[in-house]
């Protein structure tokens, strides 16, 4: 199979719009074509592309019960009132069970991701008799699936030539991606935001006038909620991790769109602030094993733990010179009662491949810590105090 990717240089939203369009154009034209919307930008900009250049395409949500709540609403409800022509594709009876039997294995909740995934497109492209599948794969992910240069990906490979490409580089990988390397029975897989990061792909989303809360979505994981529950997944532990991810995100939205009009600014180190913001949670954080990244090599090691006074400079210092761990969490409340342990996680970041910790100011961080202390089953809150390197953003 196929797999053509519009690599071009960055000149601004309309220029690449228009290149864009040619590209898909060129590979597509006359031709059915899936799309995945998963609820996040990439896919939501591969789309409008698709539609701007008028194929015939078929856009597809897999909702597999791993998806975030954002201020209280499923995934599924945001995409269905953005994009009413999707089909929403309910796999949750059979792949929930699958996630919770996976127990912690890092690497096996994204690859039951990757077949879960690529079971329900197989099925959906053989129903609609599709001929193409597009999808929002962007530039980080194929430099940390392949541990390579976007000068290295040439516009149109063979999954073979690719499979080569990946065996050349496999000492730079970083983490597999559920939408790379997966053969389908399409004649070509169109990426056409493949040379974008994620500045690029919302200047994209405002060049289509998309609403606010979309283009300044958070970016979120392949592996969904797996990919911020340390340990196993439950049925009790993802109901707990909606809660508290919906809790993060809304309140820090909140403080920047107070602050600056809108839920994320570009900084004066030129990062998107905040690029993610979320909580993970555990049964206890201090005995399970968390990801970092080590000479560009993704590693497994227990965190490290500061109590005291709040001096966010002094740890984050602290946590660029670890030595044998993964993480700094500071621990910000800790009580007997309880199940979880809490972790807020606020990065800024240009592109994903690096990541600063954001300062969310005191008083933000009094009201996360004060709003998982009305949760019972809250045992014990942190603060992840780590920047990209040493630690990967997510945790697993």
């Amino acid at each position: 199979m196929l797999n053509h990717r519009f690599i071009t240089e960055w000149k601004g939203a309309e220029s690449f719009v228009e290149g864009a369009v040619e590209f898909i154009r060129k590979h597509a034209e006359g031709r059915k074509v899936f799309c995945a919307l998963s609820g996040g930008i990439d896919s939501a900009a591969t789309y409008l592309l698709l539609k701007k250049s008028g194929i015939d395409t078929v856009p597809v949500f897999i909702d597999h019960g791993l998806m975030r709540i954002i201020r209280g609403k499923e995934e599924r409800e945001h995409i269905k009132k953005l994009f009413p022509d999707v089909r929403v594709v309910d796999i949750r009876s059979t792949f929930l069970p699958q996630i919770y039997a996976a127990g912690e294995d890092a690497e096996n909740k994204r690859k039951l991701f990757k077949k879960a995934y690529s079971d329900t497109i197989s099925r959906v492209i053989k129903e609609e008799r599709c001929q193409l599948l597009a999808d929002g794969t962007i530039l980080p992910d194929i430099e940390e699936s392949f541990g390579v240069k976007i000068g290295d990906v040439k516009e149109s490979m063979t999954t073979a030539d690719e499979a080569k490409l990946l065996e050349k580089n496999k000492a730079r990988f970083v983490k597999s991606q559920h939408n790379l390397s997966i053969e389908y029975e399409v004649e070509a897989t169109v990426q056409p935001v493949a040379s974008l990061i994620k500045d690029q792909v919302r200047a994209v989303l405002e060049f289509f006038e998309m609403p606010v809360d979309l283009v300044y979505r958070k970016a979120f994981p392949g592996p969904a909620l797996s990919a911020r529950i340390i340990g196993p997944v439950t049925e009790a532990n993802l109901a707990m991790e909606k809660q508290v991810h919906d809790i993060v995100e809304s309140t820090v939205d909140d403080h920047y769109m107070k602050e600056h009009k809108k839920p994320l600014i570009i900084n004066a180190a030129g990062e998107q602030e905040p690029f993610q913001a979320f909580a993970a949670i555990s049964d206890d954080v201090t005995t399970k094993k968390v990801t970092g990244l080590v000479n560009g090599a993704r590693t497994y090691e227990l965190p490290a733990i500061e109590r005291g006074e709040l001096d966010l400079d002094a740890l984050i210092g602290k946590a660029t010179k670890l030595k044998g761990r993964a993480r700094l969490f500071f621990e910000m409340a800790a009580r007997d009662e309880g199940i979880y342990d809490v972790v807020i996680r606020s990065v800024n970041s240009k592109d994903a491949r690096t990541a600063s910790v954001t300062r969310l100011p005191l008083p933000v961080l009094g009201e996360l810590k004060d709003a998982m202390l009305q949760i019972p089953a809250v045992k014990r809150v942190y603060l992840d105090v780590t920047p990209k390197p040493p630690a990967t953003i997510e945790y697993v």
